[in-house]
């Protein structure tokens, strides 16, 4: 017994001490690592910049863009200018567009899976450069994202997305959501008391899906950045809701009708306790990433049943009723 209720302790930390990180600890292998299909379909544009077409995959491999340029007009297009929701990337180096009947397919190094414990139920996210709409009379100019107001609604270029498991069988998203959607990309946390950019926000967790474009109506740039509560932002998607429970495939093609051609930037595997970087505790009975009272009650209601210890199962029960605030 002493055995086991140490390890317990240990776990314990374990997971507080995981629980207590901070900003983003970027790993190459939460992105999709490889391409293993591109097909331009046409209407794929030229970066006005250096007038090179935006046709290179490979730009969807790995992290969102954090970092792009001025675009010429309000801002030099040799200055740094950190992403946000209402000036995503637009760079040919920083995005591959899907083009009017091309696709693009990628590959995870990994399954990502329909993990219980995932935000929202979010397995994996698209990021695009689709951007909040600034209100009358503003311009983004690299300044305090205080100062700029939105409305309601972005510039979407959906794409249609599918997954598979071995990249022979496809499972579509037909009515949604869309790549290259809501919502727009946010690289940095923004530090209204020194007015600075902080910590990179985390690509690896969604956005709640009841946050929508319309409900940013009237806020500013800072506010949507903490409306995100950590994420960078991107269009979430759940493998749960076409029945499966993994998948390491995913392909974006244009939706027809649509106005634009999808522009990918990043796919990202959501993190969270349970996946396959971050296993359960070994002591963590029902899979909740904590090793509490729970896990205790469930180990003593089947541990030596009617020999006495069921008495430990109604004291641990009792336990289960007090909160922190307990006297």
């Amino acid at each position: 017994m002493l055995n086991i209720k140490i390890h317990t302790v240990l776990l314990v930390t374990c997971v507080f001490i995981g629980a207590a990180s901070g900003a983003y600890d970027y790993d190459p292998n939460d992105f999709a690592t490889e391409v293993v299909e591109y097909v331009q379909g046409t209407g794929v544009p030229i970066d006005c910049l250096t007038g090179q077409p935006f046709n290179n995959p490979n730009t969807a491999l790995g992290r969102p863009t954090l970092i792009t340029t001025g675009d010429g007009f309000y801002m030099p297009p040799g200055e740094n200018v950190p992403v946000v929701p209402v000036y995503g990337p637009f760079r040919s180096f920083e995005l591959v567009t899907i083009g009017s009947g091309g696709r693009l397919t990628v590959k995870f190094n990994h399954p990502v899976a329909n993990n219980k414990n995932n935000p929202y139920g979010i397995d994996f996210i698209i990021y695009g450069n689709t951007n909040q709409a600034i209100a009358g009379g503003q311009h983004w100019t690299n300044g305090n994202p205080e100062q700029t107001t939105v409305i309601g609604s972005v510039s979407a270029e959906p794409g249609i997305v599918a997954v598979s498991q071995d990249g022979n069988t496809w499972y579509y998203f037909s009515n949604g959501p869309y790549a290259d959607s809501f919502a727009p990309t946010a690289s940095y946390e923004w530090d209204d008391v020194n007015n600075v950019w902080g910590d990179e926000l985390n690509p690896t967790r969604p956005v709640d899906p009841n946050l929508t474009a319309a409900g940013l109506n009237g806020k500013t740039v800072a506010q949507i950045i903490e409306m995100y509560n950590g994420s960078a932002g991107g269009t979430g998607f759940d493998i749960g809701t076409l029945g499966l429970d993994w998948i390491q495939y995913v392909r974006i093609e244009n939706k027809p009708g649509s106005s634009g051609t999808a522009e990918i930037d990043a796919i990202a595997d959501v993190s969270c306790c349970g996946d396959y970087k971050h296993p359960y505790p070994a002591d963590d009975l029902n899979e909740d990433c904590r090793v509490d009272f729970s896990d205790f009650a469930i180990l003593a209601q089947d541990w030596h049943v009617g020999t006495g210890w069921d008495d430990l199962a109604i004291l641990a029960d009792g336990w289960l009723q007090c909160s922190w605030k307990c006297q």
